[in-house]
């Protein structure tokens, strides 16, 4: 015997809550609504994998012409950059894009992605904030093609777009021993559960492991909230120590701005006192005085073939499981160069 889909009435009645309390709930109304109602009414929909179009799905699903996209911050120009290539092809396509932000916060992803599947939209393009398959096995349930971008999801089937952050990487770091330098300090945001990070400092320990520089990799994890002089303090407790020629290897274009900012605040000369290099990206680093070395990311590239992607699935089109975009090396100013000990 088929089993009958679940209604609003059924979480209702298992969360012990009133119809019109989950319907807010779903709707994102939580005025009025208490942390421990809220939690009731999610620990239900967790259990039993329902959303609120769940009975839509044993109907002929009709196109909305709708597009969701979820980046992981929407404050962040990269994922602006992502967007925009994404607009670019699916606008021309007719298609009309849902933006949303998961502030790098798992929940909060999880709610904006369920709000879409509320919306019926065709397809859903994922800047995933975590890099595990299993916190999104109840998007299996649905209809909608996914497609990630950027960072890598382990363990799923969907296709994705991304660059060769660990290939890249390396090729910076080798750029950096190459110029005669002792040490790297590799400052970074948490790592936590993004794969595009952790690939890039896996390349850098990776080739410190086989002696690429005479002192020991020393990392410096910048906290979101940081300020300037809190940055100030943990690169001088880390240059103080410094023996030989030290560089800075910054993995997010982001920080490097406020690296930069805390090293003219201080007038720490580069590269006459200290080497800079970073992952970028944006495409402001050639216009910092001196020009910083840095990988050079695609994103709006990356953005347009997902959103091909998308488009060829909606077509009843195959698409390659993964595609690397390419990145590339510049070389620039803000790097000197000494003689190999």
């Amino acid at each position: 015997m088929t089993k009958k889909p679940l209604t609003i009435n059924d979480i209702a009645a298992q969360a012990s809550v009133s119809n019109a309390t989950v319907s807010r709930y779903l709707n994102g109304h939580y005025e009025k609504m208490s942390a421990v109602t809220r939690t009731r009414i999610q620990q239900v929909i967790d259990t039993t994998g329902f959303h609120l179009n769940r009975q839509a799905q044993s109907l002929k699903r009709r196109s909305s012409r709708l597009i969701g996209m979820v980046v992981a911050d929407v404050e962040n120009l990269f994922s602006s950059l992502l967007f925009k290539g994404v607009d670019q092809i699916l606008a021309a396509a007719g298609y009309q894009i849902v933006l949303m932000n998961a502030d790098n916060d798992l929940k909060v992803e999880r709610q904006q992605l369920q709000r879409l599947l509320e919306l019926q939209v065709d397809g859903i393009i994922l800047q995933p904030v975590s890099a595990t398959a299993a916190n999104y096995a109840f998007l299996k349930q649905t209809q909608p093609v996914v497609d990630i971008v950027d960072r890598q999801l382990r363990g799923t089937n969907w296709p994705q777009v991304t660059t060769d952050n660990y290939r890249y990487s390396a090729q910076l770091t080798k750029t950096v021993a190459r110029r005669g330098y002792n040490q790297l300090v590799v400052v970074t945001p948490p790592l936590g559960d993004n794969t595009a990070r952790d690939d890039r400092y896996r390349a850098v320990t990776d080739l410190c492991e086989e002696k690429k520089f005479s002192q020991p990799l020393q990392t410096l994890t910048v906290q979101p909230d940081a300020s300037n002089a809190k940055l100030y303090q943990q690169l001088n407790a880390i240059l103080k120590k410094r023996l030989g020629h030290t560089a800075l290897y910054v993995l997010q274009g982001h920080l490097l701005l406020q690296v930069m900012t805390v090293l003219a605040e201080n007038q720490i000369k580069i590269p006459e006192q200290i080497g800079l290099v970073a992952y970028d990206d944006w495409s402001l680093s050639q216009l910092m005085q001196p020009g910083i070395t840095t990988i050079q990311q695609q994103p709006r590239a990356m953005g347009q073939q997902v959103a091909t992607n998308v488009l060829r699935q909606l077509a009843g089109q195959s698409v390659e499981p993964l595609t690397m975009v390419e990145s590339a090396l510049h070389e620039r100013d803000s790097l000197g160069t000494f003689a190999q000990k």
